[in-house]
């Protein structure tokens, strides 16, 4: 009886000592506000990306839009100014701009021309677009120009645990000066 006596006395004594609750308290909760903490820190920088990528299709379909007529010159200019907004922390970037257009014989859309950079590649021409632009944004006489911004995503911790996120966007707008913005090879050599 002793030995029980003594096991429950200090089980008792153990079941009323509050001396160590908060360090215990603490050893329970640290691990999940620490992972809260990193999860906020790397949301908001994924979030941050991701508009970064919406941003940059944006405004490369409405600059693109806004001219006559482009040049490889040009788009490569644009590129590089896209890159510098995405890229700030490195991740590979692509990006493409594509004027399309209504086969109203298919009632398919098809390209009219295209051009890309960093390491993706263009569409052919009269090729069939495979973005899945809606058919009732376009006529047997207007076209659109698609831009397409794609990039790697890896922040140093989620890098380490699930690899790098693609983020992908496509914006489309009207020509605005003219029916369909020409791609120039050349002075005189559009089309």
């Amino acid at each position: 009886m002793k030995f029980a006596d003594a096991i429950s006395s200090q089980f008792g004594k153990l079941i009323r000592a509050r001396g160590g609750l908060a360090a215990v308290e603490f050893a329970f909760i640290a691990p999940i506000m620490i992972f809260l903490f990193f999860a906020i820190i790397e949301g908001s920088s994924a979030y941050s990306a991701n508009r970064k990528v919406m941003q940059t299709a944006n405004m490369l379909a409405d600059l693109v839009a806004q001219e006559t007529s482009v040049t490889q010159s040009d788009l490569d200019d644009l590129f590089v100014g896209m890159e510098r907004i995405i890229a700030s922390r490195g991740g590979d970037v692509e990006f493409a701009v594509t004027s399309v257009y209504l086969d109203k014989a298919t009632n398919e859309v098809k390209v009219h021309w295209s051009r890309a950079s960093g390491g993706r590649t263009s569409y052919a021409a009269n090729s069939v677009f495979p973005g899945g632009i809606d058919t009732s944004l376009l006529d047997d006489t207007s076209y659109l120009v698609v831009a397409e911004s794609g990039y790697d995503y890896a922040s140093t911790l989620s890098q380490k645990i699930i690899g790098a996120v693609r983020m992908e966007k496509l914006a489309t707008r009207w020509p605005r000066l003219t029916s369909k913005v020409q791609f120039c090879v050349s002075a005189g050599n559009c089309s």
